[in-house]
């Protein structure tokens, strides 16, 4: 008589799967599964082993699709990001571009102010003789005051006065 469910070993199931004998020992320890049953030191299990083994697989599978769509979550985010960055990266050549304009002007100003420095300095070299010339002019308009003061004093002693 037939068993109606065949019995393997560790090593025929892992074999089955296509996986190494330590990842389906390591998968029976996690998982709790006991042998169905034991000839020596050989552990036989049944078929649900497998089917138990490729069910548990699935379910890992579906986190791993959560993963990618928590990968499609980051790298959507990258992408916004890089959107920020080249927004930022545009603003930076504005400004730079706005710095410039007023750089110039400020040099254009810095020019006109020179000029106009170097105007006001030759109207005052120019100025400059006219008012050395006023002065004497006012230095002998002073003595000639002055003098003729004094001769009105010299002219009128107080003894002029009884002649």
């Amino acid at each position: 008589m037939k068993q109606s469910k065949q019995l393997y070993s560790q090593n025929r199931i892992a074999e089955i799967l296509g996986i190494s004998r330590g990842t389906f020992s390591k998968w029976l320890k996690e998982n709790g599964v006991s042998p169905k049953q034991q000839k020596g030191q050989r552990k036989l299990y049944d078929e649900t082993v497998i089917e138990q083994y490729k069910k548990s697989k699935k379910a890992h599978s579906s986190k791993d699709s959560k993963r990618l769509t928590t990968v499609e979550l980051l790298q959507d985010n990258l992408k916004e990001k890089q959107s920020e960055i080249d927004y930022l990266k545009q603003q930076l050549k504005e400004k730079d571009a706005q710095i410039k304009a007023k750089d110039e002007a400020i040099s254009e100003f810095g020019l006109k102010f020179a000029k106009l420095a170097d105007q006001a300095q030759q109207l005052n070299l120019a100025d400059k003789p006219n008012l050395i010339e006023s002065k004497k002019e006012a230095v002998s308009n002073k003595k000639t005051v002055k003098e003729t003061v004094e001769k009105s004093f010299k002219s009128k002693k107080w003894w002029h006065f009884w002649h």
